[in-house]
């Protein structure tokens, strides 16, 4: 029976003569590190962030929220310091609604490739380069060269999915850092017995995926917005099938203080009795009453906050 010595030795061999990279062990380059979204349910939700060296999915149908928390992510993440790329396969981004949002238009890397193929080079370089976030908006906009050369009426059954597959193969490899976050809408499944919803790109993004976000649109906000219910479908870095809500209000301003409550209900840091919302001595009735509450005293909102960063 060999021993651990006897076994890093064989591995420190196998290493240096094929050149590779077996560890032994808990080592240090397995440990996964993780980009905070800023937005504290979201990030409790996929496990304490967006992981590095990883793809996380969010898909759903038009108009649920999904460019619009990428958009938050990449905000929170250049308030933090690091490079962020933005892939605009759909020809969609409007850099002073994603200032609204937050996004430092001015230092953000934006793409709008010509069709798929480059869109994914691209993709791989900025992993490559070691960005430490990337967006592609949207995997079902990606338009592969044999289409884009083709006339309206051919056909090309799977092109889009092999080139997804692809990617999928080419990025572990060069990916040392990057968190890649693609987007991806819903279609309708054809034919068979039961319709289930299908996602443009093939069914290995549903492997290759580490994190799938299934992103829909909630319960409205009065007249100002609505709840983007999110929910992981597959996660392979913390426990699955978990849910949360974040507030979009239509005006593009964000309420922290909003998102705050939200999680700190989910903790269990503020308790709540049928309509009534209590912190220790402090309550009010009403989610918006509460809500309020926190915004005019900064010392109960400081409180909060600390508990909830404790908990995530």
């Amino acid at each position: 029976m060999k021993s651990n010595k006897d076994m890093e030795r064989i591995l420190a061999s196998i290493n240096k003569s094929l050149k590779t990279n077996i560890t032994f062990g808990n080592a240090e380059s397995l440990h996964m590190d993780r980009i905070s979204t800023g937005m504290p349910a979201f990030d409790q939700m996929l496990g304490g962030g967006l992981p590095r060296q990883s793809v996380v999915e969010l898909f759903g149908y038009q108009s649920s929220g999904k460019t619009y928390l990428a958009q938050r992510a990449i905000a929170y993440a250049q308030s933090q310091g690091m490079t962020c790329a933005f892939i605009d396969a759909e020809y969609s981004y409007d850099p002073e609604w994603a200032s609204v949002v937050g996004v430092d238009v001015e230092n953000l890397a934006v793409s709008r490739p010509d069709n798929g193929e480059i869109a994914l080079d691209i993709l791989l370089a900025l992993c490559e380069a070691e960005v430490d976030l990337v967006v592609l908006d949207s995997i079902a906009a990606l338009l592969p060269t044999a289409e884009a050369a083709g006339n309206m009426d051919d056909q090309f059954m799977g092109v889009h999915a092999r080139l997804m597959n692809k990617l999928f193969r080419k990025l572990p490899p060069v990916n040392k850092k990057t968190s890649v976050v693609l987007i991806n809408q819903i279609r309708a499944g054809i034919g068979g017995y039961i319709v289930r919803d299908a996602l443009p790109g093939g069914k290995g993004q549903e492997f290759f995926s580490r994190i799938m976000v299934r992103v829909k649109r909630g319960e409205s906000i009065r007249e100002e917005g609505f709840n983007i219910d999110a929910r992981t479908e597959k996660n392979k870095t913390h426990m699955p099938n978990l849910t949360c809500s974040v507030p979009f209000y239509y005006s593009g301003q964000v309420d922290e203080v909003a998102e705050l409550f939200s999680v700190a209900i989910d903790l269990g840091v503020i308790t709540r009795s049928g309509p009534k919302y209590s912190y220790e001595e402090t309550s009010a009735v009403g989610r918006e009453n509460f809500i309020n509450l926190l915004k005019e005293d900064d010392d109960l909102l400081g409180k909060v906050k600390l508990l909830v960063e404790k908990e995530l």
